[in-house]
């Protein structure tokens, strides 16, 4: 018998023989196979899970919709029967007044088809529509008539039924009654299914496969999306849905055959408010077993080059020793193991490109924030009085657009945001000139803070990105037009603590919000404004903001009483940050410094900050003129250079040469690569990220005359 060599990688010889290799050609293709069933099975439930998701979000447009529209046509009703004489015989002028007003009442709204006044006979007064009437409309009318005669007294909505050329409309009226309470007449109003399903066909044009219909309670369909011209007009009561409806729910979810074209389907359905009128929509799991039926197909295209081959490699190790069959085995180990890595390899450069991107989006818009600030620091010196207050804006945005740039960079590295000790006090009345600019001049803006304001510990700039969106929000709901407050002050420890928390409140004087409103204002995505004018995402981030602070926040809003939106977050017993010192009580530095940056904007702003700290400089926009001035025997104290500069030499490997060879240059290198900072500081060189204040030039220049015992000054805090 044929003994296999043991292999040199201490792998044991297995069982050789062709019933091992014949159970092995049946495992390559029964496992691929169970596991394409297994993932089949599971992500068929996934699709259906997420199918019904997009469905409830289809269903809240449409309901929404829908709702709307027939509270509209509701109030239109309302405005009809007030403008409607209320008894006795009407004359050709009224007649003739009266369609004008109905005309007029009808044109501004496109789900009108018509609107009529009928007398208690059932005769038609008048109407949006121009007479002579045709014979369906003056059918329906009695027909109208009929039934609010008969006692019915709320809104009565018709099945639908033809109206000459116009295609198919349905009736929504009410009865009129004269001063004694006796019938009158009716209000009517005609609507085209057809506007419902034209909405709805944009509505599926987002969500394939989606089916919309609009039903009476009793099952008479109103509107559907996709038409089925061999549909019947009314619903099966032994349907599902119907037979729910009819025991008197309101909302549900069915998994069956759909009884207007018998196909299985996942049907959500809801009842539009009050009115005897529900919608449902529905999605074929055809449909959803399709897309189900591609995916799979894909991977076992994917599947199958690998299956086959380990096929073909079974299939010749048959006629071959033990040693051929562990040698393939070993080679798909290595393939495997190539992939593996070769796929870490792309994710790991995926995550580097991402980086560089976005570091490099940085670095420029550090730059530019440091030009800006620069020069809004020297115009604080030199400046009138006057602009200071528009300067100390500039500088708020900077530190803003510093914090927006922290958060970009955490995007691309994972950095978690940086919450600091911050005292209302003095926050809340620095943020007018941001916050009255969003509200605009009609809308006045107090800011009431408690002195006895406790400090709390979070984001600055998310603090105020929140005050902006409820800014933004008042400013609509107001119409341009109102007052906006932010009170801070002390309230009760929501667990009755002893230490009192933080109370914020941004309150309007808008008309308010309605309590389902209210109820769902903090959903993302969620917004009454119309499209195109709110993305429904900014009390989503004030929430966001206060859950993160370990907070609380809710909303007092009802109709005509403006809306208030109150923040709670937990004390702080954190130290806060010391203020900047200005620029002219910044201690003298008195250095020789050789500045090296090719950014000529930046240059000019560093330049005259370190002459205005005692300092002579000299510039080079590039470290080969750097070197040249070294090597003239210029005499500096301090090399202060950018690190990603243009040439064959960046500012790190300046600062390493200028190191070697003119050791009693001390070195300090400044750049906007966040990602940079943490590599030079381990390398041992000092590092200074832009933008950088005046305040923290002056500390890190101290540092390095006390790190080299040169010079008077002291080293400054942060």
């Amino acid at each position: 018998m044929f003994r296999p060599r043991q292999l040199l990688d201490g792998v044991p010889p297995r069982p050789t023989g062709v019933g091992v290799l014949r159970l092995l050609l049946v495992l390559c293709v029964t496992v691929p196979l169970l596991l394409l069933a297994a993932f089949s099975a599971y992500r068929l439930r996934q699709m259906e899970a997420e199918a019904e998701l997009r469905l409830n979000r289809s269903l809240a447009i449409a309901h929404e919709h829908a709702l709307r529209t027939l509270a509209i046509n509701q109030t239109l009703l309302q405005h009809v029967r007030d403008i409607a004489p209320r008894a006795g015989p009407v004359g050709e002028q009224q007649r003739a007044r009266l369609h004008l007003q109905l005309a007029e009442l009808a044109g501004d709204q496109p789900q009108v088809h018509a609107l009529w006044v009928q007398g208690a006979d059932g005769s038609l007064i008048a109407s949006s529509l121009p007479a002579p009437f045709p014979a369906p409309a003056v059918h329906a009318a009695g027909e109208r008539a009929r039934a609010h005669r008969d006692g019915y007294m709320g809104l009565h909505l018709s099945p639908p039924q033809p109206y000459s050329s116009d295609g198919r409309v349905f009736d929504m009226s009410m009865g009129r009654y004269d001063d004694t309470g006796a019938f009158a007449g009716v209000v009517a109003l005609s609507m085209q299914p057809s506007y419902f399903a034209r909405f709805h066909q944009t509505l599926a044009a987002e969500e394939p496969g989606v089916a919309v219909t609009v039903f009476r309670e009793d099952g008479v369909v109103y509107s559907r999306w996709p038409p089925l011209p061999t549909a019947p007009e009314r619903m099966s009561p032994q349907g599902e849905v119907l037979s729910r409806v009819l025991a008197g729910e309101t909302e549900g979810f069915v998994r069956n055959v759909s009884s207007l074209d018998q196909r299985k389907r996942l049907i959500i359905f809801r009842k539009l408010g009050d009115y005897p009128v529900y919608i449902g929509v529905g999605r074929e799991l055809g449909a959803v077993r399709a897309e189900l039926r591609k995916e799979v197909a894909q991977l076992a295209a994917f599947g199958a080059v690998p299956v086959l081959g380990v096929l073909l490699t079974a299939w010749l190790a048959m006629r071959r020793t033990r040693e051929s069959l562990v040698a393939a085995d070993r080679l798909r180990q290595e393939s495997e193991a190539r992939r593996e890595a070769e796929e870490a390899l792309f994710q790991a450069q995926k995550m580097e490109a991402l980086g560089r991107l976005t570091g490099g989006v940085a670095h420029d818009f550090n730059n530019a924030l440091m030009v800006i600030s620069g020069h809004a620091h020297m115009l604080r010196r030199k400046g009138p009085e006057a602009l200071q207050r528009h300067l100390d804006a500039i500088g708020r945005a900077v530190e803003s657009s510093t914090h927006l740039t922290r958060q970009l960079l955490a995007f691309s590295r994972r950095q978690a945001l940086s919450p600091t000790t911050l005292r209302l006090q003095d926050s809340l009345p620095a943020m007018r000139d941001l916050i009255a600019p969003t509200l605009g001049s009609r809308i006045a803006l107090s800011i009431e803070v408690d002195p006895a304001t406790a400090p709390i510990h979070l984001d600055g700039a998310e603090l105020e990105l929140a005050l902006i969106n409820l800014a933004v929000n008042a400013r609509d709901a107001m119409g341009g037009v109102g007052h906006f407050t932010l009170r801070a002050g002390p309230v009760e420890a929501p667990d009755g603590g002893s230490a009192a928390w933080v109370l914020l409140e941004a309150q309007d004087s808008g008309p308010g919000m309605p309590p389902e409103v209210a109820a769902r204002a903090f959903e993302p995505f969620f917004t009454t404004k119309p499209a195109g004018k709110g993305t429904g995402l900014g009390l989503s981030q004030v929430y966001g903001l206060c859950q993160h602070a370990g907070g609380q926040v809710d909303i007092l809003s009802a109709p005509g009483q403006g809306t208030t939106v109150r923040m709670r977050f937990p004390p702080t017993t954190q130290p806060q940050l010391p203020a900047a010192t200005p620029v002219d009580q910044l201690p003298t530095v008195c250095r020789t410094v050789l500045l090296v940056e090719d950014n000529l904007e930046v240059a000019q702003v560093v330049q005259p900050t370190l002459e205005a700290l005692g300092c002579t400089v000299t510039h080079a926009s590039t470290a080969a003129l750097a070197l040249a001035a070294l090597a003239r025997g210029d005499a500096f104290d301090v090399l202060l250079s950018d690190v990603v500069m243009p040439g064959g030499m960046d500012g790190v490997a300046l600062a390493m040469a200028v190191r070697e060879r003119y050791p009693q240059v001390a070195v300090l290198l400044m750049t906007g690569y966040s990602e940079q900072i943490r590599a030079i500081a381990d390398m041992g060189l000092p590092v200074l990220p832009k933008p950088f204040t005046p305040e923290a030039l002056a500390q890190a220049l101290a540092r390095l005359d006390g790190a080299q015992g040169a010079g008077d000054s002291p080293p400054s805090s942060m």
